[in-house]
């Protein structure tokens, strides 16, 4: 019984050690609460660089809901503020 309570806890101490040493390499974000008029005026604004945009890189950089985001840019695409490009798109 001891030999299996000792092999258990083994294990369990290299599946943690597994978990500590991958854990850096999580980024947590902590997200902004915005209005979507807010939200919509800074997307509105990164765009305004001209650079390619992402929806990942315009949630992280001014932490916004990554869903929102979405939605927002999918606006300004319908409304013509904002172009996808055909390799981004695809």
């Amino acid at each position: 019984m001891t030999t299996q309570l000792e092999s258990r806890i083994a294990a369990l101490e290299e599946r943690v050690a597994h978990l500590e040493e991958h854990s850096a390499d999580v980024k947590v974000i902590e997200l902004r609460e915005v209005t979507k008029d807010e939200a919509r005026a800074e997307i509105i604004g990164l765009f305004a660089t001209g650079k390619t945009l992402y929806y990942s890189d315009i949630s992280e950089r001014l932490r916004i809901d990554l869903d929102l985001v979405v939605d927002i840019c999918h606006e300004l695409q319908q409304e013509g503020a904002i172009g996808v490009e055909e390799a981004a798109g695809s």
